[in-house]
């Protein structure tokens, strides 16, 4: 009778070993770091929400120009300080009740 090849194991590639493994984890880790890190700073010069503005009540303006754009911004960012006033919002919230506010008077009405 004819005996069986002997099969041999093969030899661990390069990929496989514990270098490679290290070398994996090291880029996770550094994406996972940059994940964080744009979504707490952002990119200069974007907005990260779309009710982040860079309009006229954010920017301390107080006349954008267009008077339906000024009222709106009055009776909405009005009634946002008015309710914190009355502690119906807390401080978290009031900052984007705020903001989306502002947002959604400038689409509305968008500054000339």
């Amino acid at each position: 009778m004819a005996e069986a090849p002997v099969s041999r194991s093969p030899r661990p590639r390069a990929i496989d070993g514990a270098g490679a493994r290290i070398a994996a984890l090291a880029i996770a880790a550094g994406l996972a770091g940059a994940m964080v890190w744009i979504g707490k700073v952002g990119f200069a010069g974007v907005a990260m929400t779309p009710f982040e503005s860079s309009g006229t009540v954010s920017a301390g303006m107080t006349s954008s120009g267009n008077p339906q754009l000024d009222a709106c911004l009055a009776e909405r960012v009005g009634a946002v300080d008015k309710m914190r006033e009355e502690g119906l919002v807390d401080a978290a919230r009031y900052d984007t009740f705020r903001s989306r506010a502002v947002s959604y008077c400038e689409s509305q009405f968008p500054a000339q």
